[in-house]
């Protein structure tokens, strides 16, 4: 297919199965990563079109530097997958337990980061491209039932509007804008619980569903945004 494609997170779990999956259909894949694991420098020992690169999406001038040899290189992104986030489960704390430092790293990586990382990318999106953010079930205000997690819902509460709001402005470039719940993974950020209960998934799992979503943007009408790993629509 030989697409160019950016995954942020692309170390481990989600994100490095998608980076694999791209891989495996002959396309060329830019990983960022906070800090480049083994799995990830294997898999680029086997496949050349993996580039790797350093990134923190909470800086400014990391990710401006991790992008760079992508700008200098390619003159167009295929598809973008904004991956990467922090949750920790030792932060599932109602309101008089959640402090605004904590919510601020949640807000800078998880919001922000995908903010910067479309910024520095904003020569290379046009007619065709597809931004795929990585949100979750918890930044629905519709159909939100719990009572902690603060930092975290309300990050991914407002990855969904920038999301919406990067759609409504790449419309008339011709670009396209899909935000994704990718289930309760059996990763590290999933945490034990997942790893034992019969309501997660394996991340690759989620990863192909994903993929093949993105492949067949042109099917699904362009105001269906917000959605499953398995593409049922979510509310915002």
């Amino acid at each position: 297919m030989d697409k160019i494609v950016v995954v942020t997170g692309a170390g481990r779990g989600l994100g490095y199965c998608i980076a694999k999956k791209h891989l495996s259909l002959g396309d060329v894949v830019y990983g960022l990563e906070f800090q480049i694991t083994g799995e990830l420098k294997e898999l680029q020992s086997e496949n050349p079109r993996l580039r790797i690169f350093q990134c923190d999406l909470g800086d400014d001038a990391s990710v401006k530097n991790a992008v760079r040899d992508l700008l200098s290189s390619e003159k167009k992104a295929d598809i973008v997958y904004s991956v990467a986030g922090i949750f920790a489960y030792h932060d599932d704390k109602g309101l008089a337990a959640t402090d605004s430092e904590t919510c601020m790293q949640y807000y800078n990586v998880n919001t922000l980061g995908t903010l910067r990382l479309g910024r520095e990318l904003w020569p290379l999106i046009g007619k065709g491209t597809v931004v795929v953010i990585v949100s979750s079930e918890a930044g629905s205000i519709g159909a939100a039932r719990r009572k902690a997690e603060y930092a975290y819902c309300m990050s991914k509460a407002a990855v969904n509007m920038l999301g919406k709001l990067l759609s409504n402005e790449l419309w008339e470039k011709g670009a396209r804008v899909l935000l994704f719940h990718p289930g309760w993974l059996r990763t590290q950020m999933g945490g034990e619980r997942a790893k034992r209960s019969a309501a997660s998934i394996e991340p690759g799992e989620s990863a192909d569903n994903i993929v093949n979503i993105v492949l067949d943007v042109d099917k699904r009408p362009g105001d269906q945004l917000y959605m499953t790993h398995q593409g049922e629509l979510l509310s915002w």
